[in-house]
């Protein structure tokens, strides 16, 4: 009230020389100035306030995204290394079968040595049992031990492995454990063995307690056995003995297979 008195005693002058209604007019224009003024005032705040808070939400987006991209990636906690899938064979079971008797077609195979001993020689002990048809109305499977023909010092002859790798497969080999298409072959056969045994520490403790202290570590080959890499072509497969040391891992044809062991006879 008091800036309008003095606004309007600076317009008006100290001597008067207008009516009482033509200072009621001054009085109300000079009023409605003040206002646009503080009005237009009020508008340019509002309009620097909501510039502000754009730019202030522009500058938080920026060093969020900034933060984010420099973050390091989750690390695994498994042990530092990254998880591994795993392939199992719930089918196939270590034990094998027990037969009293037979017929034709099966036939008997003498096989007398232990590529396939986990330490309670039925492989080797009693005569197994034998399809020669087996694979004339099924697929070769994982796990199946089977019988063909290798080459040894004297000649050829009959031995028995077991199914690893099926045709098309990769398979590898990193210390001692098999992997297939990547994936951990999580089974009783899946890796190294000496006669059921299925480390090198056990296998050294065993040495150990049969006091043949000096054949510790003998078996530390065996036990670490890596191979790179390979794929099985359409017609192959990956076969191994359940002993890693007395049996042998290789690939053979389709065609070489003979026949399949469904057990032994007693």
């Amino acid at each position: 009230m008091n800036k309008l008195k003095r606004d309007m005693d600076a317009f008006i002058g100290s001597a008067p020389r207008f009516k009482e209604s033509s200072k009621q007019k001054i009085r109300l224009e000079i009023k409605n100035v003040n206002r646009e003024e503080a009005s237009a005032k009020s508008k340019s705040s509002i309009k620097h306030a909501a510039i502000f808070a754009l730019l202030l939400s522009a500058i938080s987006l920026f060093l969020v995204l900034t933060l984010n991209e420099s973050e390091p990636e989750p690390q695994n906690t498994n042990l530092g290394q990254p998880e591994t899938a795993v392939l199992t064979d719930p089918d196939t079971e270590a034990e094998i079968a027990v037969f009293r008797d037979y017929e034709a077609p099966m036939e008997i195979l003498n096989f007398k040595y232990d590529a396939m001993d986990r330490g309670n020689h039925d492989y080797t002990v009693y005569p197994l049992l034998i399809d020669p048809n087996a694979y004339d109305d099924k697929a070769v499977a994982r796990g199946d031990v089977i019988v063909y023909e290798m080459e040894a010092f004297d000649g050829k002859k009959k031995t028995v492995s077991r199914v690893i790798g099926l045709p098309g497969e990769t398979i590898e080999i990193k210390e001692g454990q098999v992997y297939v298409n990547g994936q951990q072959l999580d089974t009783f056969y899946g890796k190294a063995h000496r006669m059921g045994i299925g480390s090198l520490e056990e296998y050294d403790a065993s040495l150990k307690e049969q006091g043949a202290e000096q054949n510790v570590g003998s078996m530390k080959e065996i036990f670490s056995q890596t191979t790179l890499a390979f794929r099985l072509a359409d017609d192959e497969v990956f076969v191994a003995g359940d002993d890693w040391f007395r049996g042998s891992q290789e690939t053979l044809l389709l065609t070489e297979i003979e026949g399949e062991v469904l057990g032994y006879v007693k």
